[in-house]
């Protein structure tokens, strides 16, 4: 029987949006405040999805061989580190969330069987990388408020109450979207 796992793991660590071959002026109008020198910081909380057999004991893997291969190919080098200079993948390309995801990813696949890597730089922007074609998804989460209900314009008020609920009450009611 298959199964997947996740572990949790955590860094803090920054980085800067720049190439060096644009002005200051062109790298502030691409990249606006993530070009300041000397660049901004983040507590990154990272996700690595593992799949495999159950084996003889109910277990993927050991979760803490698996934690000990994180810690030292990922949160030991990048914890309280400088993005732009720590790997040599972030000197040909920026160290944005989803590149971040796929180094993760490609430096980790050669000890672990992983599905997933996810990488969220803060609650509202994470990115997937799953070792596909597709380098990464950007996920960025916005909130909104908004009421509505439920009912069917066939049926009486009585009847929507009986088959809705509360959400079928005839000035509605709200929910907060995330």
């Amino acid at each position: 029987m298959e199964c997947i796992v996740n572990r949790r793991a955590q860094f803090s660590a920054s980085h800067r949006y720049w190439f060096p071959e644009l002005s200051e002026a062109e790298n502030i109008e691409k990249f606006g405040a993530c070009a300041n020198f000397p660049g901004h910081g983040h507590n990154y909380v990272l996700f690595v999805s593992l799949q495999g057999e159950l084996d003889e004991y109910g277990m993927v893997l050991n979760l803490s061989n698996v934690k000990q291969v994180i810690k030292r190919e990922v949160t030991n080098q990048l914890d309280f580190s400088y993005l732009n200079n720590v790997w040599e993948e972030f000197q040909e390309t920026l160290p944005t969330t989803e590149n971040i995801a796929r180094v993760i990813y490609k430096r980790l696949s050669p000890y672990l069987p992983i599905t997933r890597v996810q990488l969220f730089e803060h609650p509202q922007l994470w990115a997937d990388y799953m070792g596909n074609s597709m380098e990464a998804y950007l996920t960025v989460s916005t909130h909104f408020s908004a009421a509505h209900r439920l009912a069917s314009p066939k049926l009486s008020n009585e009847e929507n109450l009986e088959i809705y609920g509360k959400c079928a009450r005839p000035h509605g009611h709200g929910h907060n979207y995330h």
